[in-house]
């Protein structure tokens, strides 16, 4: 739905984990890529790559590393201890789904002169996820559904191997895109800001309107 207002798509992307097998028009698929590279990055390096995949073959051979990645790294996560995995709807189907974008970034883009840091867990992300969100928001906007998941990161090296990625290059998000099988929810469930922000301390008063 190109031309929603941004409030509206702020509120409304939700997670999309089932989607329908269409296919989705590459001038899409290309309008969004195309607004999402305005994103921030430290010094304008802009050290995004993303690898657009729809081939069938290669969607299959990605399906099964996510769907391993998934059942040994993370179902494990949500299940108790001595009890076996429930079965992953979007695990499961992942080579189904019509596009999925596996979102890289340049180690020598992210890379600083200040030693704490490069070797923070958190800092590097500030030069390539508020990409990945502009991807999130302009999906949304195009009337697709999307889920940002990092599934794909502990097994980065054989998504490198099936998807010919040189070195010098992190897999940082993956991203199915395709039309929700479902309606897109009309309001999703969020803290209220009072519960999140407040003024001048961490313990001062709770921001209101």
């Amino acid at each position: 739905m190109p031309g929603m207002d941004i409030e509206d798509v702020m509120r409304t992307a939700g997670s999309t984990r089932r989607h329908r097998p269409d296919p989705v028009p590459r001038d899409v698929i290309y309008r969004v890529l195309d607004s999402a590279r305005f994103a921030p990055s430290g010094g304008n390096r802009q050290p995004w790559r993303v690898v657009v995949v729809t081939d069938r073959a290669v969607r299959a051979g990605l399906g099964e590393i996510y769907r391993r990645s998934w059942y040994e790294f993370h179902a494990p996560l949500f299940t108790a201890p001595g009890e076996r995995p429930q079965p992953d709807y979007y695990a499961d189907h992942m080579h189904l789904v019509p596009v999925q974008l596996v979102v890289l970034v340049s180690v020598a883009g992210i890379t600083t002169t200040n030693a704490a840091l490069d070797t923070s867990r958190i800092v590097g992300g500030a030069a390539i996820y508020p990409f990945v969100q502009n991807l999130i928001l302009g999906i949304r906007a195009e009337g697709l559904g999307t889920t940002l998941t990092t599934v794909l990161v502990p097994v980065e090296d054989e998504v490198k191997r099936l998807l010919r990625i040189p070195g010098g290059y992190h897999v940082a998000a993956h991203l199915g895109v395709g039309w929700p099988e479902r309606p897109f929810p009309a309001r999703l469930s969020r803290h209220p800001v009072e519960e999140f922000a407040t003024a001048n301390h961490f313990d001062g008063s709770p921001v209101g309107r």
